[in-house]
């Protein structure tokens, strides 16, 4: 036990005793520090442009110029917080830097200065930002730049004159500040410059990184909701929704180019920008008033022409007609009342009960209001009212990153949005199944409506094709024995598509067949069908064709504005007469017609002669005369493969000439 405390005791004097006699760690400010140094001091100032001397340079930029009379203002300040508001056009800054001797080349890294400066050492330009002289497009490039003070070894310590002339654009003098926006000013060492020259424009990009996430995150579910509009052109409330985030895409896109590499120019991103802000609004607008069934009357469209010219305001600055915040003012003073336009029918139909506005209400509330009233601070900034350059919109601390207050609004609109879609979608997908099953059983009963092997008569040969459109038609075709060996064949077509035209069906083929188990003629017939589709047809009407076939060959038709058949290839001259429902009490005129044995008979329904191909091409009289001797399969075959738009209808009777047998 004492030889182990021994060991532990030699193992902590060794160190000790050793350290005595080694030198100690020298750590020096002096010989060490970075050959860097801030410029965020005094400069000297003073507004307006240097007079040229006889050189052609200007004269304040020279080293022996006396400054002694120009004031002293920070380096690291715009000139408008320092006593200078609203001052515009040019102004010089002049400052010395004493270089000590060296063997290294330095520079100078200047912070961002709007609009477009110059430098010059010693007298001499070593470089600019932005366009000298000014041009009309403005550019806003705020970044840091880095210019050369010495460009060789310096053997002795000397003193450089520098100037920097700047040009500070009168349209935006009001509301932000002409020369240095930040400080950050330094000289020295190139490396190091450039070090911290990447280090600021990697920190600025940060700033936009949620501008940028957002961007494509709603730019490809935009996508993603146009093809779903593609798949259900109806439903434009996903077109209007597709617009409203392919806007917000582009526009936050838009804003990072314009921060982070000062393109394109300021009033043409003012234009853009206005343009896609008005897509967006107006594109809200309309998805509300389809989602809340709210008809667009005169006021709506009165809104929707407000938001259309609102960004023709942006421009009434260019050519100085106006100040930017009049500019700015006027564009929201146009995007407001469709703004509450939105919010009044939310509002409304959410204390109704409405469930779609209760769910969107907040949301909404909260992205397009909180952007409003964003939009209406950085107004109220550039009149001078506030004092808020950046309006409400907050970046706030998500590490490791920041997120704007807008964005994090963004994000939770397009979640609710999402989530209404998806439930919108599923409700809408039900209902499709629901009348997927409707239609079904509606096609099942015009399958049992269609003639079948008990209608066929001794002496006659007769061959139909049902084709509809959809998955129910508005056609339809009897062919009902009279019980004399004779038979009746009555063809129409009923105005409009699916389910409602076949439940009219449904109601001619009943009246059809009371009607012909009666014996009554095809003129009867007619009128019969007509006084029972008074106040059916909803605005339609009912073409129809009937005729009686005896066992004799005579043929007796009567028509209500249906296409006139074919016999032997020639079209039957019929007398022509309104369709069924138009006119109560209207009587039909009918012709006979005797046939031959081997004579054949063919009715056509309009959807065979209005086929259309690609081209527009219709498929015409022409073409169906041509083809009325074939049987029923290869006309209808000839007119779906030509470009099938409308049920069709096709019935070949061919007359065997077989009497009925004598009574004994």
């Amino acid at each position: 036990m004492c030889f182990g405390f021994a060991v532990r005791l030699l193992a902590m004097l060794v160190p000790l005793a050793y350290g005595a006699w080694l030198p100690a760690q020298s750590y020096s400010l002096v010989d060490g520090r970075e050959p860097l140094v801030s410029l965020d001091g005094p400069w000297r100032f003073h507004p307006g442009d240097s007079p040229m001397a006889s050189t052609g340079s200007p004269i304040w930029a020279t080293p022996g110029f006396d400054d002694s009379g120009w004031a002293l203002i920070n380096g690291g300040q715009s000139w408008s917080d320092q006593g200078y508001p609203g001052l515009s056009g040019y102004a010089w800054y002049r400052f010395t830097v004493t270089m000590p001797a060296s063997q290294n080349s330095t520079s100078l890294l200047l912070p961002p200065i709007l609009t477009s400066f110059q430098v010059f050492v010693d007298g001499k330009p070593v470089g600019s930002a932005g366009r000298m002289p000014p041009t009309k497009l403005l550019t806003a490039e705020i970044s840091y730049h880095m210019f050369s003070l010495t460009q060789q070894a310096v053997r002795s310590a000397r003193t450089v004159q520098v100037a920097i002339r700047v040009w500070h654009s009168p349209l935006w003098a009001s509301y932000v500040g002409g020369g240095p926006l930040e400080p950050g000013s330094l000289a020295g060492d190139p490396k190091l410059l450039a070090t911290e020259q990447s280090h600021h424009r990697r920190s600025r990009s940060v700033l936009f990184v949620d501008y940028y996430a957002y961007s494509i995150a709603s730019g490809l579910v935009g996508l993603v909701i146009l093809c779903l509009f593609l798949m259900r052109t109806r439903e434009r409330e996903y077109m209007w929704f597709a617009a409203i985030l392919l806007a917000q895409s582009a526009d936050n896109a838009l804003a990072v180019i314009f921060q982070i590499y000062a393109w394109p120019p300021l009033q043409i991103n003012d234009f853009v920008d206005g343009i896609l802000v008005a897509i967006e609004i107006a594109a809200t607008l309309l998805f509300f008033s389809k989602v809340l069934k709210i008809r667009v009357n005169s006021l709506g469209r009165v809104l929707l022409l407000l938001v259309a010219l609102s960004p023709f305001s942006t421009v009434l600055y260019w050519p100085g007609w106006a100040s930017a915040s009049a500019s700015a003012a006027l564009q929201q003073a146009l995007l407001l009342p469709a703004v509450l336009w939105i919010f009044y029918f939310l509002v409304q139909r959410a204390l109704r009960g409405n469930l779609d506005a209760i769910l969107l209400l907040v949301p909404t509330l909260l992205d397009v209001g909180f952007n409003s009233v964003n939009n209406l601070a950085i107004v109220f900034d550039q009149a001078g009212w506030i004092n808020s350059p950046e309006g409400v919109d907050l970046a706030l601390r998500f590490q490791p990153f920041t997120m704007h207050l807008s964005i994090l609004l963004h994000l939770i609109f397009l979640l609710t949005m999402l989530v209404f879609l998806i439930r919108r979608f599923t409700f809408a997908r039900r209902q499709e199944e629901r009348m997927a099953g409707e239609l079904n059983a509606a096609r099942q009963v015009q399958q049992v409506l269609l003639p079948d092997e008990a209608d066929q008569c001794q002496g006659f040969k007769v061959e139909w094709v049902y084709q509809p459109a959809n998955e129910v038609g508005g056609d339809f075709f009897q062919q009902i024995a009279d019980g004399e060996f004779g038979m009746f064949i009555v063809v129409g077509d009923v105005s409009g598509k699916g389910l409602p035209a076949a439940m009219l069906v449904s109601v001619l083929v009943g009246a059809i067949r009371a009607e012909a188990a009666r014996g009554t003629n095809p003129s009867n017939l007619l009128s019969s069908l007509n006084n029972r589709m008074m106040g059916r047809s909803q605005g339609g009407f009912t073409t129809c064709l009937a005729a009686h076939i005896s066992a004799d060959g005579v043929l007796t038709m009567a028509n209500a504005g249906h296409l006139a058949p074919y016999l032997n290839g020639i079209e039957i001259d019929l007398p022509s007469s309104l369709p069924l429902g138009i006119v109560a009490e209207l009587r039909f005129e009918s012709i006979a017609v005797t046939l031959a044995s081997g004579n054949s008979l063919t009715f056509v329904s309009d959807g065979v002669v209005e086929a259309r191909a690609r081209n527009g091409e219709l498929f015409g009289f022409d073409r169906t005369r041509e083809l009325s001797r074939l049987p029923a399969e290869a006309i209808a075959r000839a007119a779906q493969q030509f470009g099938q738009e409308d049920d069709i209808t096709v019935v070949t009777v061919e007359f065997a000439g077989v009497r009925a047998p004598a009574l004994v």
